[in-house]
């Protein structure tokens, strides 16, 4: 088959290009950056830059549409933000390639961190939090013990720990950005990745998100075992009919689950299956049994939190984690190129200096979904 990976600056995409590979495909990856990870792995058939969806839209659907077509794409990949596009792009595509992604009104009910909930509360006895939409900052109240973020928010920008009135501006919250105010659940952090074929899950890995950045962004991912979290997954398949990639995150408190938000997209949970998961030519999934093994990316545990680890005397810890895992971006069969991290990195510096913004936010902005823009609205 030919595969088509979008999202080529994340991790994950260098994963579905290996896995992709590996099953004897002939595969492409694009973005709309110029140097993204992806771009410079080893046995691809090429590399497709798309211009910016959050800013181009009409450009980036058209190249889409045209490469599908010119190199009879079989199936789309998405890994990143961009699928919120993707399924706005889809119908003018026309192309007969299968796309790995839900119907457009699931997959954007799913990314909104209220209207996802009722799809989400009582499965395997699984609840949610106490949440509340607010649209203005006139809606926020003063209850202890309850958090405030964006419906559409990521790695925990512009997160708040404690929910008070006057803590947003009114230009901060609106009803074209409304928020919700959430009751905090304190507890143990664990998260899951699925994969569904039409509602049928196919692939499942538990696992605890360790080494956060931002105090959400994990940077470390240490697989677990926990049947709760696999029955939540079936059930959430079955009343769905899910198709694509989607993960959840939860909290344990005392025995008894949370789920927090859902995430619709490819997240790093997939690197975990690196050694079970299989694509066969016929473009269908299999996991073969076998046992998981945590993954680190980079050298993120001693660059970012090495001195912190120092200072607490955990460094014996964090060196005894970043030795027992292995690499997201290192593969034998299908290796970066050595240039990869250096370029990606350049890009990034590059962008945070014209655009004055924070690398979380420069790495991302331009494919981020933050629900329907009013006319006039900047996007960076």
């Amino acid at each position: 088959m030919d595969v088509l990976i979008t999202g080529a600056r994340a991790p994950v995409a260098l994963e579905w290009a290996r896995l992709a590979l590996a099953g004897g495909h002939n595969v492409w990856l694009a973005d709309s950056l110029k140097w993204p990870l992806g771009r410079f792995v080893n046995g691809i058939q090429g590399y497709l830059q798309l211009p910016p969806p959050a800013l181009e839209m009409n450009a980036f659907t058209l190249q889409l549409k045209q490469f599908l077509h010119r190199q009879n794409i079989d199936l789309l990949i998405p890994t990143c933000e961009e699928i919120f596009y993707l399924a706005q792009a889809r119908a003018q595509c026309g192309s007969g390639a299968k796309w790995l992604m839900p119907e457009q009104s699931l997959l954007f009910q799913l990314h909104h961190k209220y209207q996802s909930l009722s799809l989400l509360d009582g499965l395997a006895s699984v609840r949610t939090p106490a949440t509340r939409l607010c649209e203005s900052a006139e809606q926020i109240t003063d209850e202890q013990n309850t958090i405030l973020k964006p419906v559409y928010s990521r790695f925990g920008r512009q997160f708040v720990a404690q929910a008070k009135p006057g803590v947003l501006r009114t230009d901060q919250i609106h009803t074209d950005y409304p928020w919700v105010q959430q009751e905090r659940i304190e507890g143990r952090a664990l998260c899951n990745y699925a994969l569904f074929e039409n509602g049928q899950l196919m692939a499942h890995q538990a696992y605890q998100p360790c080494y956060l950045l931002n105090q959400a962004a994990s940077s470390y991912f240490d697989p677990i075992s926990d049947s709760r979290l696999q029955a939540f997954a079936q059930q959430f398949g079955q009343k769905t009919g899910f198709h694509g990639q989607a993960a959840f995150d939860f909290i344990d408190r005392d025995g008894e689950l949370f789920c927090l938000e859902c995430n619709p997209r490819a997240t790093s949970g997939l690197h975990l299956l690196r050694e079970r998961l299989q694509l066969n030519r016929e473009g269908h999934f299999h996991v073969a049994d076998g046992n998981a093994r945590a993954f680190r990316v980079g050298f993120s545990l001693p660059v970012m939190f090495g001195l912190p680890a120092l200072r607490q005397g955990h460094f014996r810890q964090l060196l005894h984690d970043y030795r027992r895992a292995d690499d997201v971006l290192k593969d034998k069969q299908a290796p970066l190129k050595r240039r990869a991290p250096w370029l990606a990195l350049l890009e990034m510096v590059v962008r945070m200096i014209r655009w004055r913004k924070p690398m979380t936010d420069v790495s991302t902005f331009d494919i981020e979904w933050n629900g329907p823009q009013p006319k006039g609205t900047p996007l960076c």
